[in-house]
C-alpha cells in the first residue's frame, strides 16, 4: 500500500467573541492553546500543516514561532468558520496537491492528545482499501466532528464550506462513509466564560 501523506488545516481564525477572550490564547499548563494544537498535529505526523488565521493575526503568529507550520491568512474570518476551512483548504490544494488526505482541527478543545490523533490517523489509514470509508472523525455528544480526517475526494466540499458548520456539514452529507471514533473528551470545548473557569480550576 502507498505511504498515506496526511496534511492538516487547524482553524484558528475567530475571535471568541462569546467567551470573551481569545480562546487561542489561553494557556493550558504555560502553553498557548494555538501552539499546542499546531504542536500535536506535528506529533502525530501530519504535514505540511496549515493554521489559518484572521482575527488579530499578527499576535496570533508569535504563538506559532518555532513551528514548521505554513500561516495562511483569511480576510473573511468573520463571515464563519466555513470561510477559513476554504482558505485552508484553498492553499493545501495549491501547494500540496498530492496529499492523501487532510486532518482539520479547532484550538478550543482543551482534553486534545497527540494518542487521538494518531488514532485517527492509522484508522483512515487502515481503511483507505475500503472505498466505503471518506471520513474518520471524532464521536462525542452524540455526534461526529472535528478532529476529522478527509480523504482528498472531499476535497471539492470542503471548498464549497459555508456558514459556520463547513466540516460538520460534509460530514453529515457523507453519514454512509464515516467511521467515527468514540472521544468523550472532546465535548469539552471553550465557548463560553463558564468554561474557561473551569479549565483553569482543571488544569
Amino acid at each position: 500500500m502507498p505511504e498515506f501523506r496526511c496534511a492538516s488545516v487547524i482553524l484558528a481564525a475567530g475571535a471568541s467573541t462569546r467567551l470573551g477572550r481569545p480562546k487561542q490564547l489561553i494557556l493550558l499548563n504555560g502553553e498557548a492553546l494555538l501552539h499546542r494544537t499546531a504542536r500535536l498535529a506535528i506529533e502525530a505526523g501530519c504535514s505540511p500543516i496549515f493554521v489559518v488565521l484572521g482575527f488579530d493575526a499578527d499576535r496570533m503568529r508569535g504563538r506559532l514561532d518555532g513551528l514548521p507550520v505554513e500561516i495562511v491568512i483569511n480576510p473573511q474570518w468573520e463571515e464563519g468558520m466555513g470561510s477559513s476551512l476554504r482558505s485552508g483548504i484553498t492553499a493545501l490544494c495549491q501547494t500540496r496537491p498530492e496529499s492523501g488526505g487532510v486532518l482539520v482541527l479547532v484550538c478550543d478543545q482543551p482534553r486534545l492528545s497527540r494518542d487521538h490523533l494518531s488514532d485517527l490517523l492509522n484508522r483512515h489509514q487502515a481503511n483507505r482499501p475500503n472505498r466505503g470509508i471518506a471520513i474518520t472523525a471524532s464521536a462525542y455528544g452524540g455526534r461526529s466532528g472535528v478532529p476529522a480526517v478527509f480523504s482528498a475526494s472531499l476535497y471539492p466540499e470542503l471548498l464549497a464550506s459555508a456558514g459556520d458548520q463547513g466540516a460538520r456539514n460534509v460530514i453529515l452529507s457523507h453519514a454512509a462513509e464515516v467511521e467515527s471514533v468514540s472521544w468523550p473528551e472532546g465535548e469539552m470545548d471553550l465557548d463560553l466564560p463558564k468554561d474557561f473557569d473551569w479549565i483553569t480550576r482543571k488544569f
